[in-house]
């Protein structure tokens, strides 16, 4: 995807009215971020503009490829050029979109509330600042109350402020308040006092509704096809292990299951866990660093994994749950061994799983997404092996235990 951006800046690519700049954008992370309705919000109307010029452009550029058959990279290099060496036809086309947005007088209510919760956290920060905590944590609570009532990230974040103005007054009630946060946000400061963990469980829920929830998230097709690209992207070996666990995450919950991070939530228990229906789990370790030259588990690995097969049994009263190692060999060192059932993934299987859960959603393109029946969806999980009979038996296989 490219952007053209003249006098305006994306980051520091230019820094004057008369400068001018070429900004390729790749990675399925970043394309999302910039296309996303979550995170364009965040965008002035310029660059918004300027990003929906460069998709314009870049479809343009596309269709041309398609109807010249032409070499994309050479179609790519002459659009840089166009805008490099200035071209006039260029130039006119981006002065005539940039005026639509440069010719609006009013700001967007999303700007003025951006501003209007700046100021109160300026307020906020002097407030405490002038040792009037209590004022300051009044200017907070009237960002969650008029802002972030159903932004659980945004209100986490804030009620971590309150928390840390609350310590002056009373470290009982701040610490209360940064485990509201945490538990909202498990990214943010831990509390003093331990989290509960909190056991995930199928009580009223419905695997079909969840999908259908997570794709009524996304604005349309092409939104819903940006997650998934950026979740499959980030759920492959080499990748880090914060990215990969948390696609993994991702993924359970994008395919209708509860889907949990119990080691990074509560610093206990297994990287991944999902909740597949009423008393039945997969649990996942990840080693996604793990070099594909290395040729066995190590001890201290099968060590690891049996930690976690055992937090599980005390804490869920079940035998149904798959017991899943993701890692790039299935030879476990002859120094270790597994106490309970326990399979691996291995390249091959994540790939397909991966190529079986992006073709899931790639049938949705000729459905109107919050029309989709219940019978539709089961097909389809069905067709691409991704019911809880296939996850079970298509996408990890035996480990081999080595000899002395």
């Amino acid at each position: 995807m490219i952007e053209y951006f003249d006098a305006i800046t994306l980051g520091r690519s230019v820094r004057g009215e008369k400068d001018y700049s070429v900004i390729i954008i790749i990675g399925n992370d970043l394309v999302k971020f910039i296309k996303s309705t979550n995170s364009s919000k965040f965008f002035s109307a310029q660059t918004k503009n300027q990003i929906d010029i460069g998709i314009e452009v870049s479809q343009m550029a596309r269709e041309e490829q398609l109807e010249k058959n032409s070499n994309p990279i050479q179609i790519i290099i002459d659009l840089i050029a166009q805008c490099l060496q200035r071209d006039e036809g260029w130039k006119e086309f981006y002065k005539e979109k940039m005026d639509i947005v440069n010719n609006e007088i009013h700001k967007s209510i999303s700007e003025k509330d951006i501003l209007e919760v700046l100021e109160l956290e300026v307020k906020a920060e002097k407030s405490f600042f002038m040792d009037e905590p209590e004022k300051a944590i009044k200017h907070l609570q009237a960002i969650i109350n008029s802002y972030a009532v159903d932004d659980y990230i945004e209100k986490a974040w804030y009620l971590q402020n309150i928390a840390r103005y609350e310590y002056k007054l009373s470290k009982v009630s701040s610490n209360k308040t940064q485990k509201s946060a945490y538990k909202n946000n498990p990214q943010l400061l831990k509390p003093k006092e331990d989290i509960n963990y909190q056991k995930l469980s199928y009580i009223n829920e419905n695997r079909i509704n969840r999908i259908k929830d997570w794709l009524s998230s996304s604005k349309n097709y092409e939104e819903l096809m940006l997650d998934i690209n950026e979740i499959l992207e980030n759920l492959s070996f080499g990748q880090s292990s914060t990215k990969f666990e948390k696609a993994l995450q991702n993924l359970g919950n994008a395919i209708g299951f509860l889907s949990q991070r119990p080691d990074n939530e509560f610093k206990k228990g297994p990287d991944n866990l999902w909740c597949a229906s009423n008393n039945e789990y997969f649990i996942f370790e990840c080693k996604s660093e793990v070099k594909d030259s290395r040729n066995e588990i190590s001890k201290s690995e099968t060590g690891q994994m049996n930690n976690h097969c055992g937090w599980f049994e005390q804490e869920y009263n079940t035998q149904q749950v798959k017991r899943i190692l993701i890692i790039p060999t299935k030879n476990v060192s002859s120094q270790g061994n597994f106490t309970h059932d326990v399979e691996i993934m291995r390249k091959g299987k994540l790939k397909l799983l991966k190529d079986n859960v992006k073709s899931f959603f790639k049938e949705f393109k000729e459905y109107v997404l919050n029309e989709l029946s219940d019978s539709k969806i089961q097909e389809l999980l069905v067709a691409h092996k991704l019911d809880i009979k296939s996850l079970n038996n298509e996408y990890s296989e035996e480990y081999y235990q080595k000899k002395n």
